[in-house]
């Protein structure tokens, strides 16, 4: 059904980028290595364009990434949840302000509210 539309995205995550084998070693364990395939795109801005790791919606075989294609990975999908988390927080916390204020003024007689 979207054929065309992987297809284009196929093009333009392999247009301009490296694909590379790169391994680390966690810090915990020293001896045991990680290897990972990665793809690593150059960013188009003039004076602080670096290099990025690209989380592709289209896998290699043609099926899609979900995830990837949502949130662009897993980290993203954390940074959002706590975003979200911090800004309901604050969203909570004027409620409850407001809601405050609205029951001092209702607890006021209305001679007191317009005195101060």
């Amino acid at each position: 059904m979207f054929e065309k539309l992987k297809k284009v995205m196929l093009e333009r995550q392999e247009r301009d980028s490296v694909k590379s084998m790169m391994t680390y070693r966690p810090k915990k364990n020293n001896e045991e290595t990680i290897t990972e395939e990665v793809i690593m795109k150059r960013s188009k801005l003039l004076l602080v364009g670096d290099w990025g790791r690209v989380y592709p919606p289209v896998n290699e075989n043609g099926t899609w990434n979900i995830q990837n294609l949502l949130f662009g990975g897993t980290k993203n999908l954390i940074k959002l949840i706590m975003i979200g988390t911090i800004v309901a927080i604050i969203l909570m916390g004027y409620k409850e302000l407001f809601n405050y204020i609205s029951i001092l003024e209702e607890a006021c007689p209305p001679a007191i509210k317009y005195i101060s």
